[in-house]
């Protein structure tokens, strides 16, 4: 299942993803491979990206995420990579 992870001035990830984790208005958000159709608000907050190499962290300000059979899309105003 494949991640993107996008600013609105560039494409910050893609990849293949094993998981992705983070939180929304109403808590903690886990998505992993065959999960349901959704969207979902994204709050500012850590986005976790675990990869077949490893795991990534972004922080994500003011994003929506798109699930669906292919993949994840987040789209947000500001992405920042961490090393949380």
């Amino acid at each position: 299942m494949k991640c993107e992870v996008i600013a609105c001035d560039r494409v910050v990830f893609s990849a293949e993803m094993k998981s992705v984790t983070t939180r929304t208005p109403e808590g903690a958000l886990g998505i992993l491979p065959r999960h349901a159709p959704a969207a979902f608000v994204l709050v500012d907050a850590p986005l976790r990206v675990r990869t077949p190499s490893g795991e990534l962290t972004f922080r994500v300000k003011n994003g929506l995420a798109r699930v669906s059979p292919e993949g994840v899309i987040v789209l947000a105003d500001s992405v920042e990579e961490t090393h949380a």
